[in-house]
């Protein structure tokens, strides 16, 4: 039996991706931002460096590779931890949901947001964007350059919109799609974060909110569409300008403009915001999960662990049943742009303000 202190990261891709992760500093991180894209490689791969010697220097047993070591704590992305063939169960499961459906073979979960949480689910922030580079302060509270950073399979239609463009033009700005480079934020006067209006709400509700807090950390004041994990971080209205199409991002646009001190209000205000989502705040996170919820639940199931091979077939058929779900949820809300009707304990609870007795309540939905 492994240390109490015995913790391991697992990446699926370590042999074809990070064979040489353990011989690298966390300044790689900055070094080479396009290597920490993707769940498990800015969550997991990224995580390992960034916790590796703060866990050392308080005496924990710190590993990462392509399986499990059994009687250890595993830390692990959910892509990695759905088979039902494996002896996964004797190591102490935390497991990062992301933007994936529930997970239930686990011990702990790590969400994104705190939307609907689960008793065994904790919610700690996606580090901010690796190697970020924040807006020249030179540029002042002009406003010539908007952009958007981040993958395009779900960008909305208007962003292409002929209208749109010629309206943006004829105030003398430019509207970037940064589809790599997403560090970049030095001649970005306003980041735009909006998404497809068809997109799947069950999908929005498992996203991070770290288009905000990407943009606050480099200076840029935001225009963002409501989705939950943006509201749930929002304490003012300068936080961000929320926005539902094209209309609202000129409006939105000619207001900056005609008020610099509200521009620079916003750029201030995010520079606040934005340390608690840094680095160091959600590296004191985790090690706060890590060394409180982790080891304790740990030490309380250590010694069963070995013996879990029933509990492990049994969850593992609950979270098949999840993702099942997930997908047809998902599929129904894209389909008909409305939400999936919730079940009837959900909706109970829903209207109580309490939440639903039964964590796995979805699938019975």
């Amino acid at each position: 039996m492994d240390s109490p202190k015995a913790l391991h990261f697992v990446l699926g891709n370590h042999d074809t991706h990070w064979r040489d992760l353990e011989g690298l500093a966390e300044a790689a991180i900055d070094r080479e931002p396009g290597r920490f894209v993707g769940g498990r490689n800015s969550w997991v791969a990224q995580t390992y460096l960034r916790l590796r010697e703060a866990l050392r220097s308080r005496g924990w047993t710190v590993s990462a590779g392509s399986g499990f070591r059994p009687g250890a704590i595993a830390v692990v992305h959910r892509d990695d931890a759905n088979e039902f063939c494996s002896t996964r169960h004797s190591s102490f499961l935390v497991v990062v949901r992301a933007d994936r459906a529930p997970v239930a073979a686990c011990d702990l979960a790590v969400v994104q947001n705190r939307q609907d949480l689960a008793s065994h689910e904790r919610f700690v922030p996606l580090w901010p964007q690796p190697g970020l580079r924040g807006r020249d302060r030179a540029r002042g509270a002009a406003i010539r350059r908007i952009a958007y950073h981040g993958r395009t399979g779900s960008l909305p239609q208007w962003f292409g919109d002929a209208a749109f463009g010629r309206a943006l033009e004829a105030r003398g700005i430019e509207f970037a799609v940064a589809r790599t480079g997403w560090e970049d934020y030095r001649d970005v006067d306003i980041s735009l974060s909006a998404r497809d209006e068809s997109e799947a709400l069950s999908v929005l509700a498992t996203k991070p909110a770290t288009k905000i807090y990407n943009a606050w950390l480099a200076g840029v004041p935001v225009l963002a569409a409501p989705e939950p994990a943006y509201r749930e971080i929002r304490r003012s209205a300068i936080d961000f300008i929320e926005i539902a199409g094209p209309g609202d991002v000129l409006r939105s646009l000619d207001l900056l403009r005609a008020n610099p001190r509200l521009f620079q209000a916003m750029v201030d205000n995010g520079l606040r915001r934005g340390s608690e989502f840094s680095v160091e705040a959600t590296r004191t996170r985790w090690m706060r999960f890590l060394e409180e919820d982790v080891a304790r639940a740990f030490a309380a199931k250590r010694e069963r662990l070995g013996s879990r091979g029933f509990w492990h077939w049994r969850v593992m058929a609950a979270q098949k049943a999840l993702s099942r779900a997930h997908r047809v949820r998902t599929a129904y809300e894209r389909w008909t742009g409305a939400a999936w009707p919730l079940p009837r304990a959900r909706r109970r609870a829903a209207a109580s303000g309490q939440r639903a007795p039964d964590h796995l309540a979805d699938v019975s939905g």
